[in-house]
């Protein structure tokens, strides 16, 4: 008889030693807060959290129920906050996630639409009647997600002159050489004198 409860307790206890090393215990704790799109940067989900997680633990991935995996990428913010973000391409979508050894299931908002659009501003393409070109043409319109303030300053491929940068002013910049044009826009950040012969 003593043989008989032998084996089985001998595979019982082989059973629970393979169990725990399978189940190595995770970092800490992890609960998901929210999911924002931001813009140029795509969905950014926050995670309260216990524990310190190592690099390997703060790679995951993201699945769109229905469509594409993407790479998800961890960081630890601070001791209580980790924070993940995935491809600009996630949007408006269900997802399934997983990192450090937990899953989460959410929604990922829309990407926002541009709501915000200037006018953009470069000297005259043209000179009138042999004249240099002094006037503010209009090249194009420029649209944003958030207003934007004096000072800010975007690069801008105009269709005549090439790249350049161009700043956000209340009126165009001060020169005796040029018009003044009156307004808010993304104006050519200087207006030179012309070159001479």
């Amino acid at each position: 008889m003593k043989k008989n409860l032998s084996i089985p307790l001998i595979t019982l206890s082989l059973l629970a030693a393979l169990v725990s090393v399978a189940a190595a215990p995770l970092a800490g704790t992890a609960a998901l807060v929210g999911v924002d799109y931001i813009a140029h940067k795509g969905p950014v989900f926050t995670f309260a959290v216990t524990g310190k997680f190592s690099k390997a633990q703060l790679k995951g991935s993201l699945h769109v129920v229905g469509g594409a995996d993407y790479t998800l990428h961890c960081t630890q913010v601070d001791k209580s906050t980790v924070k993940c973000n995935a491809s600009q391409k996630v949007s408006g979508v269900n997802v399934v996630g997983a990192w450090g050894g937990f899953k989460f299931w959410t929604y990922v908002p829309a990407a926002p639409s541009a709501r915000y659009c200037y006018s953009i501003y470069d000297w005259s393409d043209t000179p009138q009647d042999g004249a240099p070109p002094v006037n503010w043409v209009n090249y194009g319109t420029y649209c944003q997600n958030s207003p934007a303030g004096y000072g800010d300053s975007i690069w801008w491929n105009n269709p005549t002159w090439g790249p350049s940068n161009y700043e956000f002013l209340p009126e165009s910049p001060a020169s005796t050489y040029c018009v003044a044009q009156v307004g808010d826009g993304y104006y050519f950040p200087i207006c030179a004198p012309p070159a001479g012969p």
